[in-house]
């Protein structure tokens, strides 16, 4: 009978070296304090760049004070890959200004979403110079408690009604 209480004796071993030492309900020391079964993780910010080429519908001639535009597009970024762009802008012609938000669509469905607030400038020869912070908004999966900032750099083409634009700056997730 030696075998089976040994086998016993050392998956009990092995089991108390495996677990964790912290409790998996919340409990209360002598200090009164109580200790979470699942602490937050610190999260790195990472590098997070990468580029866009986007369509839009024509805009009226002559160009009025301030468009509502939706951007669709397709951006190869780290950390989401190819991905899918659906965005919306009120571009305020009579200021030079622009804002809005962006969602990004990983390959797996994992979403980034950003909010916009740049300066546009131009439209000289159907040229317009684009330059803005994007603000890390959250998003679904992974990106859930996502934060960080990018500046977007970019030219939009009146006349071809497409946008080319890059992104460089951090995430955290």
């Amino acid at each position: 009978m030696r075998t089976p209480i040994a086998s016993l004796v050392l998956l009990a071993s092995a089991l108390t070296a495996c677990a964790d030492a912290v409790p998996t309900l919340p409990t209360s020391g002598a200090s009164g304090s109580v200790r979470s079964a699942n602490p937050q993780r610190s999260v790195a910010s990472l590098p997070f760049s990468g580029s866009c080429t986007l369509t839009f519908n024509a805009p009226p001639l002559p160009l009025p004070p301030v468009i509502h535009q939706v951007d669709v597009g397709t951006c190869r970024f780290t950390h989401l890959g190819r991905t899918d762009f659906y965005g919306e802008l009120d571009i305020n012609f009579a200021t030079g200004t622009q804002s809005g938000w962006r969602t990004l669509t990983a390959a797996n469905g994992d979403e980034l979403h950003v909010t916009t607030s740049g300066t546009n400038a131009g439209a000289v020869g159907g040229m317009v110079t684009i330059d803005a912070l994007l603000t890390i908004a959250g998003g679904t999966g992974r990106f859930t408690a996502a934060t960080g900032s990018a500046r977007a750099t970019g030219l939009a083409n009146l006349a071809t009604r497409t946008t080319v634009t890059t992104i460089e700056g951090s995430i955290s997730y």
